[in-house]
């Protein structure tokens, strides 16, 4: 997006950066008028994080959101905006929304990669015990705050038609539009056979509930299936923050990562790609990266929500335990079928990545939000201007 916009947009990306956490590309920063920075502080095992949480569950406010909160990122945001004055800001994720107001007098849009309060709610149904008493609260704070949040923008993104519909249900709005994520034309590599044709990959970034959720039941549930069948399955669950509860599920033939540099060597490794995900919303990357890697694939409906799949051409569709380890243990078991579904997956990704499909759907999307905006307030000379030239910012 970043990059296609940058052809006919004068583009500023703002950010939090971990001390642990790689910077932006330099290529795709060098397409940017500026990039800014801004130190996130408090890790996982910060004790002061720990308190800021348990503050924030007393008060009702969602605990995701409040991780992400920093006063020094809205100063910042507010000064961009007085002296750079861009023409529309735009929010990625439902946790930034909360600084919509550091962007008052702006065009404002919020991409909803997964609507909060969905995500909330499938969290709850699925706890038990304690936890579910914890996440109730949660959820209730969720519904505050997203329905709040969605009345501040001038246009609302979904990635999917199903979270469109979540939105609509708290805020009814023709300002709701769905724009399905791109990527880049895929390279030539793996195929599905790998020379470890008996690998299982499951990718994921585990500060994410719905991917541990995902990844507990891979690995204790589905894959005992799958061994029983093939002893000498490895299942390799790679991504960053693993919690406790699942490093314990390592053993023989699971490995846990943990956060690793770069996927494409995992990727490369794998005979298929399983993703038993039952949580939460957005298009899943884990499943793109897959598909753009050219691999064999094992997926539940959720997993494949937005990316138009077939089931048996591009992918396996699985459900239950046992549908996900015959499934998984059909495709270990024969390598013809896995360069079937490699070579179908190779096709989806070329024709995914259509050059220009994203960038133009946003330009139709600030084209419409603008007039709007002008249409209730009259255009303003510098937008007059900007128009006459083709760019803004």
């Amino acid at each position: 997006m970043v990059d296609e916009l940058a052809d006919s947009h004068e583009l500023a990306v703002m950010y939090f950066r971990a001390e642990n956490e790689a910077p932006m590309e330099e290529a795709l920063a060098r397409r940017c008028a500026f990039v800014e920075e801004v130190p996130r502080a408090g890790g996982a095992a910060d004790p002061r994080r720990m308190l800021k949480l348990l503050a924030a569950f007393v008060r009702g406010y969602p605990m995701w959101a409040e991780d992400w909160r920093a006063n020094g990122f809205r100063e910042r945001l507010r000064k961009i905006c007085a002296h750079w004055k861009p023409d529309v800001v735009q929010f990625e994720c439902h946790t930034m929304a909360q600084y919509a107001e550091a962007a008052r007098g702006q065009i404002t849009i919020l991409v909803e990669h997964e609507p909060g309060a969905a995500a909330a709610r499938d969290r709850w149904q699925f706890s038990r015990g304690w936890r579910r008493l914890v996440l109730a609260r949660d959820r209730r704070a969720w519904d505050r705050y997203e329905t709040e949040c969605l009345a501040k923008f001038d246009a609302i993104v979904s990635l999917t038609e199903r979270d469109r519909r979540e939105l609509l249900r708290m805020r009814p709005s023709e300002r709701v539009r769905v724009i399905p994520p791109g990527g880049p034309a895929p390279a030539a590599g793996t195929s599905g056979n790998s020379p470890s044709a008996n690998t299982i990959l499951f990718a994921g970034n585990f500060i994410h509930p719905p991917n541990v959720d995902a990844a507990m039941r891979l690995a204790g549930s589905i894959f005992p299936l799958v061994r029983a069948r093939h002893p000498d399955a490895v299942l390799n669950i790679v991504g960053e923050a693993p919690p406790a509860c699942l490093r314990r599920l390592a053993a023989p033939g699971v490995v846990v990562t943990g956060r690793v540099d770069d996927i494409t060597p995992w990727l490369d490794a794998a005979a298929v790609v399983a993703a038993p995900l039952r949580l939460g919303g957005g298009i899943r990357i884990k499943v793109m990266d897959a598909l753009y890697a050219a691999k064999a694939i094992v997926a539940s409906p959720l997993a494949a929500e937005g990316l138009k799949l077939r089931d048996g051409r591009e992918f396996l569709l699985a459900e239950t335990d046992a549908e996900f380890a015959a499934a998984l243990s059909s495709l270990l078991a024969d390598p013809a079928a896995r360069d079937r579904l490699s070579a179908c997956a190779r096709e989806w990704a070329a024709q995914f990545a259509t050059p220009g499909r994203v960038g133009a759907a946003c330009e139709r999307l600030y084209a419409v939000t603008r007039s709007a905006a002008e249409g209730a307030s009259g255009p303003t000379a510098k937008s007059q201007r900007d128009r006459a030239a083709g760019r803004t910012r």
